[in-house]
């Protein structure tokens, strides 16, 4: 901010050693990175196409352990069912000599899969397979949220999660505005979860940053567009 509503070169403003002079009210500003935002921070087939495979894989994985857990349950419970008789077998007579080892067996298979059920996390809910239009849609409320005054604070915060840089670039008398959005908070926002940790399951968001060209390192390409 050089002034009060305006946005320019700080060293141009007060030292006059650099030569760029071009400036923008805030208002105008805003007004160029909200329609940004709703047009120019994703292309729409890439990141639908993102998306879909960002969900098939999650959901698939969280499937996939939601099994393993039932299946952990059930070999739980066959094994007490077996510790009952075993010790059944005990009360009506059978020598518990006989039944040592295999009771030794299950009480450590039981302790075992104790464990590890004690310490198991639930899967998550899975993930809407059409993330996609569901981001285009909170995005088209944020921008309505940001231009009136009673949601403009929590739609800033939001806002946040998805714009990680701007840059306006002096390019023959006009700026050049260049928007970077990142695409876990995209995802994030999408999914209308705040816990990154609750999307990038078994690293598979980083898998897809690497193979796409959809993004560079962890965010979109910058987009760029002439205000």
């Amino acid at each position: 901010m050089i002034s009060k509503d305006l946005l320019g070169c700080a060293t141009a403003r007060n030292k006059g050693t650099c030569d760029n002079r071009v400036n923008i009210h805030r208002d105008a500003l805003e007004v160029s990175i909200l329609n940004g935002l709703r047009t120019h921070l994703m292309e729409p087939e890439l990141l639908r196409e993102f998306c879909a495979e960002f969900t098939r894989e999650v959901n698939r994985l969280r499937i996939e352990r939601g099994a393993e857990l039932g299946a952990k349950r059930r070999e739980l419970e066959r094994t007490e069912r077996e510790l009952d008789k075993a010790i059944d077998a005990i009360l009506a007579g059978i020598p518990p000599l006989k039944l040592k080892a295999k009771i030794e067996t299950l009480e450590g298979r039981k302790a075992e899969l104790t464990a590890f059920l004690g310490d198991a996390q639930e899967s998550p809910p899975l993930l809407h397979p059409n993330m996609a239009e569901l981001y285009r849609q909170r995005v088209e409320k944020l921008y309505d949220s940001l231009r009136t005054e009673d949601g403009r604070a929590e739609a800033a915060e939001l806002f946040r999660m998805l714009v990680d840089q701007v840059t306006l670039v002096p390019e023959n008398g006009e700026l050049r505005f260049m928007l970077r959005g990142d695409l876990a908070g995209i995802l994030r926002f999408a999914a209308n979860k705040k816990n990154p940790g609750s999307l990038s399951e078994a690293g598979v968001l980083d898998g897809l940053l690497s193979q796409g060209s959809l993004v560079a390192g962890t965010g979109f390409e910058p987009v760029t567009f002439r205000l």
